[in-house]
């Protein structure tokens, strides 16, 4: 087998890891036929139904009560929590030291 030949197809030396989507196209993936407004509990239900991974699962599940009124806004509430998650993390390993 040639060099060229064993790092072509699956599994390959040459075979690279897709990269990971970023939040925003996740979530437009989960939140694909929603019809807004939603509130958090209906947004969870619509990204089960569309096999969202279970990590978007639990930060939508985080969201605040209430209304959604489009793709953006969760997005943008989204980001929040992830940045507030970060800062609490970094904030709880620091104290560790």
């Amino acid at each position: 087998m040639t060099r060229a030949r064993s790092t072509e197809g699956d599994g390959g030396l040459g075979a690279r890891a897709k990269p990971a989507p970023s939040l925003a196209s996740s979530l437009r993936q989960a939140l694909q036929g929603a019809v807004f407004p939603l509130s958090r509990e209906h947004l969870v239900l619509v990204a089960r139904e569309n096999a969202a991974p279970a990590e978007l699962l639990t930060l939508m599940s985080g969201l605040p009560s209430g209304e959604f009124r489009s793709l953006e806004a969760v997005e943008f509430s989204l980001e929040g929590a992830v940045q507030h998650r970060a800062r609490a993390l970094h904030e709880s390993g620091s104290n560790e030291r």
